[in-house]
């Protein structure tokens, strides 16, 4: 006669897996960090029509990555000086005034009702890059961790 009931014994390395996930996720989140940076600094300085023309690098030296250590992984985020995400995303700058925005040219003085910025996706293609990428290197980990 059979038992009505099974057991199933799970193996010793399965058991150390509960933390194994979370640290490797960590552990591609600080590689990703590290390629997202270098993603930023190659795409602000390409130049061209599609890149900014970076003078002073002001905006190179404000860029930063955060890396928020979560129960489950970790959350990757970008900051940087605020006109670098108004370039990254485009803007017009609208007149208060009926007298316009003035501005200096290598002709001389300019009057204007309004500026408008066009999108050049620096940022975002870098972060674009970088979902791209992190599954290698959460894979990479993985297979580090279970060694």
């Amino acid at each position: 006669m059979t038992k009505s009931s099974a057991s199933l014994r799970i193996p010793a390395w399965v058991k150390k897996l509960d933390a194994i996930p979370a640290q490797a996720a960590q552990d591609a989140l600080g590689e990703a960090r590290k390629f997202l940076q270098a993603e930023m600094k190659k795409n602000l300085s390409k130049g061209g029509p599609s890149g900014l023309r970076v003078r002073s690098g002001r905006l190179i030296r404000s860029v930063r990555t955060y890396l928020k250590k979560t129960p489950t992984g970790g959350d990757l985020s970008l900051g940087m000086a605020f006109y670098g995400w108004v370039h990254d995303r485009g803007a017009v700058i609208q007149a208060k005034t009926p007298r316009g925005l003035f501005f200096r040219t290598a002709g001389g003085f300019r009057r204007v009702m309004r500026v408008v910025l066009p999108e050049r996706r620096f940022a975002r293609d870098a972060l674009d890059a970088t979902r791209k990428v992190f599954p290698q290197y959460l894979a990479q980990a993985l297979k580090a961790a279970a060694k």
